[in-house]
């Protein structure tokens, strides 16, 4: 089980280390205030609600709570404390798409009434595209520890059968050697009974001559 579960560990790292999030992309996009510059980043081998929760996390850890949009698809977080974004409370709104790549997520940051782009500030671009790009890494890390502890799960399960096999397998050569020498036994028993029926049958005949004088002398009589 340990031997594996390294294994198993090991073509994690190997995965981690090849499969490197994608740069996080600036782009003009719909979301619930219309159309706005924000930021769009792809979140492997997560789902929807693994990085909606996620994202509220983060976002609480910033001293903000995230909801859902009534009637839209966007998660609104108001009064985030982001120092390396601005001095100031922002807002952020953020979109999810779940696709068989994994999970595109879309935000928006409001900054002073701006969205925050790079034509505004290229170096708050930069640390907010930082800020994602950690987000989805951690998120995909954690996705895929998640899966691993399954698989591990299902490891420790074929495992445990394989030892109830072995086991089995152990029990049915006991038998198997148990009746092996039975049947030794048992034919020692035969060969033994054969002269014992040999010897006996020679007694009866004697006893039955011995009876035949007998009657021979009482017929006479």
């Amino acid at each position: 089980m340990k031997k594996i579960s390294i294994t198993l560990s090991l073509s994690l790292l190997v995965l981690f280390s090849f499969g490197q999030i994608r740069p996080v992309e600036e782009i003009n996009d719909a979301m619930s205030q219309g159309t706005n510059r924000g930021f769009k980043v792809l979140i492997p081998e997560s789902n929807e609600k693994e990085c909606i929760k996620a994202w509220s996390k983060l976002m609480k850890e910033y001293e903000a709570k995230t909801e859902k949009i009534k009637k839209k698809e966007d998660y609104i977080s108001v009064g985030a404390s982001m120092p390396s974004i601005s001095e100031q409370e922002v807002t952020t709104y953020a979109n999810f798409q779940e696709t068989p790549e994994g999970v595109f997520m879309n935000v928006f940051v409001v900054v002073n009434g701006v969205y925050l782009n790079s034509d505004v500030d290229a170096d708050k671009v930069t640390a907010m595209k930082n800020i994602l790009h950690t987000f989805a890494t951690k998120t995909t890390k954690a996705a895929l520890k998640e899966i691993l502890k399954e698989e591990e799960k299902a490891l420790d399960k074929l495992e445990k059968e394989q030892k109830g096999l072995e086991k089995d397998k152990s029990g049915y050569e006991k038998d198997i050697k148990d009746a092996e020498e039975t049947i030794k036994t048992r034919e020692n028993d035969l060969q033994e009974n054969a002269k014992n029926q040999q010897k006996k049958q020679e007694e009866i005949a004697k006893q039955k001559e011995a009876k035949q004088k007998i009657e021979e002398k009482l017929n006479r009589y």
